[in-house]
């Protein structure tokens, strides 16, 4: 479960609540931190005006947490013109009703809490937040979005997600992506977002009519597939049917993705569920925890088959790696966690 190494991330943060009341306003222009022009609703907007911007860019593309006070989001065609950001942006509301326009056309599109939204930064668009509200924003090379779906990319922007499909778990991946954004570990943020560019790619090609169980899915798959794993864990009724219903495929077909990449599924989960198991053993806020249910906690229902099978992976029972107060281990053969964690 290794793999190649990823060239690593960059994480800035802005937040104009470290700079003088008066001040925010004007600081805020001076940074450019955005590729669109941000304006209060109204002049009283400019005396509370408030924004927090945590961005996380790799070589996959970049990932940006806004929260803000109410305001105006423009990108025109002079924005492009100056930066060339030739990039394809899916927003995740989590605030109150926005309303966006799309070129110079009047139809305004309301995008509720929880729904996605796509736009193409090499054409014009105006977002409105009359309240204070949030947006989680993924962007992809024009390139990766291409690669993807081909010329349909014309057809994306002002799109909002059906919420069919993988579109869920690219709701709960962006989560996951905005809780760990500014980790310290930079290998669990690089894969994280890898992954969730991949599971987006996937997400809109079926968005565009292809089918679920295309091979030109399967990466997409394959990072759901880790999720509804990591979220079902200690759960006894996880299994290839269950996953596979929540992916919308066929068992079969989740076989051969996990089979291309070296895996199986059922393998694969009782490693994850041995790893989780070592975690909670060596925590000390988990000492006092009887091993049997740390066991039943990490999906294994018979405390003997449990203490075989870790003692198998790791060489030593439970008792045994409780008591020598080992730290967790992060090394050949272990799981990667970072691709996503466990969704509520």
């Amino acid at each position: 479960m290794t793999g190649l190494a990823r060239a690593p991330c960059t994480y800035d943060e802005v937040d104009t609540a470290t700079f003088d009341a008066s001040q925010r306003f004007a600081m805020w222009r001076e940074t450019g931190s955005l590729p669109m022009t941000a304006e209060p609703v109204d002049a009283d907007g400019r005396q509370h005006f408030r924004i927090r911007l945590r961005k996380l860019s790799g070589v996959s593309g970049r990932f940006t947490d806004l929260t803000a006070t109410p305001l105006t989001l423009t990108r025109e065609n002079r924005h492009h013109a100056r930066d060339g950001l030739d990039m394809v942006s899916l927003t995740l509301m989590l605030g109150p009703h926005a309303q966006h326009q799309f070129g110079d056309s009047g139809k305004l599109t309301v995008v509720q809490p929880g729904q996605i939204l796509i736009k193409d930064f090499t054409r014009p668009a105006t977002a409105r937040w009359h309240t204070s509200s949030r947006s989680l924003n993924l962007h992809l090379p024009r390139i990766t979005v291409e690669n993807a779906v081909g010329d349909k990319v014309k057809r994306l922007h002002g799109a909002v997600l059906s919420g069919e499909g993988l579109s869920p778990m690219l709701e709960a991946q962006l989560r996951v992506l905005a809780k760990i954004a500014s980790s310290p570990k930079n290998t669990m943020r690089t894969a994280a977002l890898d992954a969730t560019a991949e599971l987006a790619a996937s997400v809109l090609r079926y968005e565009l009519g292809v089918p679920i169980e295309d091979e030109a899915n399967d990466a997409g798959i394959f990072v759901a597939a880790q999720m509804v794993i990591r979220r079902h864990l200690s759960s006894n009724d996880l299994n290839p049917e269950l996953i596979a219903r929540q992916l919308h495929c066929s068992r079969a077909h989740l076989y051969r993705v996990f089979a291309a990449r070296g895996e199986a599924v059922a393998k694969y989960v009782r490693e994850l569920r041995l790893q989780r198991a070592y975690e909670l053993l060596t925590r000390n806020d988990t000492r006092r925890v009887q091993i049997g249910d740390i066991a039943y906690h990490c999906g294994f229902e018979e405390p003997a088959h449990f203490t075989r099978l870790f003692h198998q992976r790791f060489g030593l029972t439970p008792s045994e790696l409780r008591s020598s107060g080992s730290p967790p281990i992060v090394g050949e053969g272990t799981v990667n966690l970072s691709q996503s964690e466990p969704c509520s």
